[in-house]
């Protein structure tokens, strides 16, 4: 892709949704979300677009603003956010994993499991922090700060909603470009957490202003 003379971050659509799988697939090959495929994917996508608590947006170039090369999902209450949108839409998710589920029945079953009762990895000192749960840019848009862009909108959109703080996780391990980039953001290093399969998160959060 050519160098971009401007990007705007814009709400989600739902005729986004389908471009915002594509993104996520493209920046996040070989992750379980992607493996699970794009039935499981515009579920999701779709859930966090629909939710009242949620925040969905995306980045397009000025001139197309129908394209999305970038986007960037989360919610303001991520406790029981992810087990009330599989208990709602438990029929489409369940249809949507049956094929993952043939693939790799343990990792499948187990992940699933553990999402009824995710809380979102909240941090108890923080009750009325948002949570930024997904992130994601092309690969042929990234190096045009991009996802800082998307960021920055998401924490403004995060605050008038409410929240008084935001935090994500990711990969503690092989993942220095990513805590990298949120640390350069301002987010602080607020403890990690262990889920299935022994793998490590760094939890991040930023304070912000009232």
């Amino acid at each position: 892709m050519k160098k971009l003379e401007s990007i705007q971050i814009r709400p989600a659509q739902t005729s986004d949704i389908a471009q915002v799988v594509q993104v996520h697939i493209q920046a996040f090959p070989g992750f379980f979300l992607t493996l699970m495929g794009t039935r499981f994917l515009r579920l999701l996508y779709s859930g966090f677009l629909n939710h009242p608590t949620g925040i969905s947006l995306v980045a397009c170039p000025q001139a197309k603003p129908s394209e999305v090369i970038g986007f960037v999902v989360g919610t303001t209450q991520p406790q029981g956010f992810f087990s009330q949108l599989l208990r709602q839409h438990w029929l489409a998710f369940a249809m949507a994993s049956l094929w993952p589920l043939l693939k790799k029945p343990g990792l499948v079953f187990v992940k699933l499991w553990s999402a009824l009762f995710y809380r979102g990895e909240s941090l108890p000192d923080q009750p009325n922090a948002a949570l930024l749960s997904s992130l994601g840019v092309k690969p042929t848009a990234q190096g045009q700060q991009i996802g800082q862009q998307l960021v920055s909108a998401f924490l403004a959109h995060a605050q008038t909603a409410g929240a008084t703080a935001v935090y994500l996780t990711t990969d503690q391990s092989d993942n220095t470009k990513a805590n990298h980039f949120y640390t350069k953001l301002g987010f602080k290093l607020a403890g990690t957490c262990k889920r299935p399969h022994g793998r490590i998160l760094n939890r991040y959060l930023i304070k912000l202003n009232a």
